[in-house]
């Protein structure tokens, strides 16, 4: 038997979560990727609040609608000269007696690699499966919960207006291009009303959801060997405690609750 055994319900569970899922911080993560034709090169950062708490025997918590509040800096690259063909003034050739035929030069309109700056942020709901680690690590025992399975990852309704954000700054890019500037508008424009908000989530999951997969909260952390205080102070002479094992699961004889063991020395 356990030298201390320590017992929480699901609703005290709940409140052990809520505060150490309030005590994460902010995490953060740089990539590439694709949005419909665009290469897209982003910067993201997420913060946590917490969910509702299902304890789930021998060892499984279930944390449903657990709040994601990310912020994305969006740089997408848009190559001119993938939609556009190449627009070439019209040559104008005269023939010049004694010299031949003498034509103006080829000009062509130019076709830039646009680079467009979007920051935008939202929230997403997540329910995901944690499962118990306990861990002795440089003189330290950590008892975390770490997800074994992401059920379900849901974008809040203010995501959709990712692609309105992206328009206007297309918009005004694109306008400053001389000549083609309203064509090139046009088009981008008309290309992302193809893409759609399926393809704006499918473009955000991959970017989200490594936040939460990777997710560990910690519940407990103790030192192995620590020194043994009194009502008054340190004990003279000193008494020192040393953890010898650490053990944490879950029970459901009466009631679900989370149990912590500690067997000391």
């Amino acid at each position: 038997m356990a030298d201390i055994t320590v017992a929480v319900d699901e609703a005290g569970a709940d409140q052990l979560f809520d505060t150490a899922v309030g005590l994460l911080p902010p995490q953060a993560r740089s990539d590439t990727g694709t949005l419909g034709p665009f290469t897209a090169g982003y910067a993201v950062t997420a913060t946590f609040a917490p969910g509702d708490i299902d304890l789930i025997a021998p060892g499984s918590i279930r944390i449903t609608d657990m709040r994601v509040n990310w912020s994305l800096d969006l740089t997408l690259t848009i190559d001119l000269a993938s939609f556009l063909p190449e627009i070439c003034l019209p040559q104008v050739c005269i023939p010049i007696p004694c010299v031949g035929t003498v034509c103006s030069p080829k000009i062509c309109l130019p076709r830039p690699t646009i680079p467009i700056h979007v920051s935008f942020g939202d929230t997403a709901r997540a329910t995901a499966d944690f499962g118990l680690s306990i861990a002795l690590v440089g003189g330290m025992w950590k008892v975390e919960t770490v997800v074994q399975d992401v059920i379900d990852i849901e974008f809040g309704t203010g995501t959709a207006a990712l692609l309105g954000a992206i328009g206007a700054a297309v918009t005004v890019a694109a306008l400053a291009i001389p000549l083609i500037g309203p064509f090139v508008a046009i088009v981008v424009g008309a290309i992302l009303l193809a893409i759609g908000i399926a393809e704006v989530t499918g473009f955000l999951g991959p970017i989200i959801s490594p936040f939460v997969s990777g997710l560990r909260i910690p519940i407990y952390k103790r030192p192995q060997m620590f020194q043994a205080l009194s009502a008054d102070g340190p004990n003279d002479p000193a008494v020192f405690i040393t953890l010898d094992q650490v053990n944490a699961f879950i029970t459901s004889d009466v009631e679900d609750e989370l149990v912590l063991e500690v067997d000391f020395s």
